[in-house]
């Protein structure tokens, strides 16, 4: 009983954090670009007024565009759940599933589609064709992530993959090699340049804000507290497999734990926000080739960590 209540507290303090790294985020674009722009605190207020607004809902929409933002939220929540995020790397008594992770992501992303295909607009269908030839991309390149640790634990459970990735140099090469690979795949599966632009509603470059353009409202507030908190994941997935816990972890006192995790998801999304600002947007047709250096580059790792460890 105990160990649930610990994952539901870790998944609702993750929830309140969400934002916060949203609002990092915006905030380190804005001074990598000279530019004043919004405060930490500004997704905050944002779903606050979307959640004071009115819900307006497309003619002819069925139930699947209404029922999306919440299930794409719970979908959100039963990941975080499954995956080691505050109190300790791996939650104690929880075998969580890296594939199970992946899998999640994916019925969250194939939710997102259905709700832009029902609103039967050309801005909705746009973005749900693009986002799925994306997602065809991305997710191998994500599950490539852990192959070297999979190589080396022989098996996809959390704890197998952590203690797996602390065992290895802290500063070798698969290493290298893997955070490389992770920050493609980070922006690539959150939507940011140079594989999309969450900041523009231009035709000719947005994929997952046409699947949005129908949403408004507190449903509205639903689904962008959804991206947020999947931006949150994907960043404590690539500091549960990439970076070296190891035994430093254990001397730590418990307290100072929560707030070392915590430090190296903002130093993530810090460096997600340098080279996002530090890029230009790709064109669609060139995104298999960037996309592809990631699986390349963690095959790559897969390869010296099996032949390493020989």
């Amino acid at each position: 009983m105990a160990v649930w209540a610990q994952a539901l507290a870790q998944t609702a303090l993750v929830l309140v954090l969400a934002p916060l790294v949203q609002g990092m985020l915006q905030r380190i674009k804005a001074v990598a670009q000279h530019r004043h722009g919004p405060g930490l605190l500004q997704p905050y207020f944002t779903l606050a007024k979307l959640w004071r607004r009115q819900d307006l809902r497309p003619r002819g929409s069925s139930w699947v565009f209404a029922a999306t933002p919440c299930f794409v939220l719970a979908v959100l929540l039963a990941a975080s759940a499954a995956l080691p995020l505050l109190w300790t790397p791996a939650p104690p008594g929880w075998s969580g599933d890296f594939v199970f992770f992946v899998g999640l992501l994916a019925l969250e992303r194939f939710a997102l589609s259905l709700a832009g295909l029902d609103t039967g607009t050309p801005f909705g269908g746009l973005g749900s064709s693009r986002d799925a030839v994306v997602a065809a991309l991305v997710e191998p390149a994500l599950f490539a992530l852990a192959l070297p640790w999979m190589a080396a634990a022989g098996g996809t459970g959390w704890p197998a993959l952590m203690a797996a990735s602390a065992s290895a140099p802290a500063a070798g090469v698969v290493r290298f090699f893997g955070l490389a690979a992770a920050l493609i795949v980070a922006l690539a599966e959150t939507g940011r340049v140079p594989v999309d632009n969450p900041d523009t509603h231009l035709e000719l470059t947005m994929i997952h804000e046409a699947m949005l353009l129908e949403y408004s409202g507190p449903q509205l507030a639903l689904v962008s507290l959804a991206q947020m908190l999947k931006q949150l994941l994907v960043l404590a997935a690539v500091a549960d497999l990439l970076l070296p816990w190891g035994a430093g972890w254990t001397v730590l006192p418990a307290v100072l734990r929560p707030l070392t995790v915590l430090g190296t998801w903002f130093g993530l999304g810090a460096g997600l926000a340098v080279a996002e600002s530090l890029s230009a947007k790709l064109r669609f047709f060139r995104l298999p080739a960037y996309v592809g250096a990631a699986t390349a580059l963690s095959l790559a790792a897969a390869v010296l960590e099996v032949w390493g460890g020989r």
